[in-house]
């Protein structure tokens, strides 16, 4: 073995001149091949994306390009077989040059288009030249959006508030395009909830952007600060109930049940956040005095419910008619003996200034014929009354005598007493 490498290293010290001569033929030969097998060449390259970087100016002034650039640069190319053939249009770069835009409006703009590649050639044509684009200014608005859920069901029993749907966040900023933005009526947040509810529920919801007349418009190119707000849907329990009142300050030996009426509305449908509407069997909307209880006059009550219901039926008073077509009103003179002081404080000597009281008594014509001044007696109580030397008006109640009375004493009425202080 060694005895050969020996003699090959012998060969080339006596043959270097050979190999030298050898190697300048092969290089011209490869010229000539070169220049006649692989000759200066054309090729079409197609589908180069079309970047266009905004300017400094443009990013401080807010402008951006609103129109889609949906055309792509093709090109023609020229160079040796060997540097051109195997190149693809992502070895090229194609870009729009922005410098001259100052303001809103539409541009046509040339596209130059380099080599990414170090590669010994030339573009011989660019299609399309130019390219027309829209640039506008890029602004953002805060819309109070309009929640819906018009796929939501309730079964009977049951009511959903339309009109109380919200959305979380109640808001939702808008941006894009002045032209555009500005031209938006309403934002409408709609719940995605399709089916039936029996509570209230929170749901995921669509965005969709209306114009001018509730037109809708296209949501392209618009950015929201959030894409799926939740949508509240308020479900109540729903139940009509009879309306009742309460008669207060009435003596207690009359016979309340001997008073007839007719309420307005005589029910009313009500809408509860919870189940406790269905422990109610009638609704009690308040109080009358039976002192304010006139002939031929009618009552009214206004209707308040609790925090969180809802009236349906819309009423907003009740209204009481009296049943008293044979009842009859009369005037009656009582005497100071029929009234009396009770609670006077030990340090003063109260005495009535008053001599007599007339008293409005109604009732049914033929109970009241029968009643005379004899009949009433008042009460003077000065518990809680701060007193002073001298005169002054106090508050008296006055009762007709006997038991189960269909008549009453209508109105409010006061005595004059004197108080002195007693000597210690």
């Amino acid at each position: 073995m060694k005895e050969l490498v020996f003699r090959f290293i012998g060969d080339i010290k006596k043959n270097y001149k050979t190999l030298i001569l050898a190697f300048l033929i092969s290089f011209g030969f490869w010229l000539v091949v070169s220049v006649n097998v692989f000759p200066t060449i054309e090729n079409d390259i197609k589908g180069i994306a079309i970047e266009a970087p905004i300017t400094d100016l443009m990013a401080k002034n807010n402008l951006q390009i609103t129109s889609d650039i949906t055309e792509a640069a093709n090109i023609k190319i020229e160079g040796k077989r060997y540097d051109i053939s195997d190149l693809k249009a992502t070895d090229f770069y194609a870009s729009i040059d922005l410098s001259d835009v100052r303001s809103p409006g539409q541009y046509t703009v040339p596209i130059t288009v380099s080599s990414k590649t170090n590669r010994e050639l030339s573009i011989t044509e660019v299609q399309p030249g130019m390219i027309t684009l829209t640039i506008d200014r890029i602004i953002s608005k805060e819309f109070r959006v309009r929640a819906t859920a018009p796929d939501v069901v309730v079964p009977e029993g049951y009511y959903m508030d339309m009109d109380n749907v919200t959305a979380s966040p109640e808001t939702i900023t808008l941006t894009g395009s002045a032209s555009v933005i500005n031209s938006i009526g309403f934002v409408e947040v709609r719940s995605t909830y399709h089916g039936e509810l029996r509570q209230s529920r929170q749901t995921g919801s669509e965005i969709y952007v209306y114009g001018s007349f509730e037109i809708p418009m296209s949501k392209e190119g618009i950015q929201f600060s959030t894409d799926n707000p939740a949508v509240n849907i308020p479900i109540y329990r729903q139940k009509e109930l009879p309306l009742t009142f309460t008669v207060i300050n009435y003596p207690s030996n009359f016979d309340i049940d001997s008073l007839k009426f007719d309420i307005q509305p005589k029910s009313l449908t009500v809408a509860a956040p919870d189940n406790s509407i269905n422990n109610l069997s009638e609704l009690n909307v308040g109080t009358i005095d039976i002192a304010d209880i006139k002939l031929n006059k009618t009552s009214f009550i206004p209707i308040v419910l609790p925090d969180g219901y809802m009236n349906l039926s819309g009423n907003n008073n009740a209204q009481i008619e009296w049943e008293i077509e044979d009842y009859s009103k009369l005037d009656f003179k009582m005497s100071r003996n029929n009234i009396n002081i009770i609670n006077s404080p030990d340090n003063y000597n109260v005495s009535l200034v008053t001599n007599e009281l007339t008293l409005t008594v109604i009732g049914p014509s033929g109970s009241i014929s029968n009643l005379s001044s004899k009949d009433f007696y008042a009460t003077v109580n000065l518990l809680g009354t701060t007193l002073r030397t001298g005169t002054q008006d106090v508050s008296v109640s006055v009762q007709i005598m006997g038991e189960d009375q269909t008549c009453w004493v209508t109105g409010q009425y006061r005595v004059t007493i004197n108080a002195s202080p007693i000597e210690n």
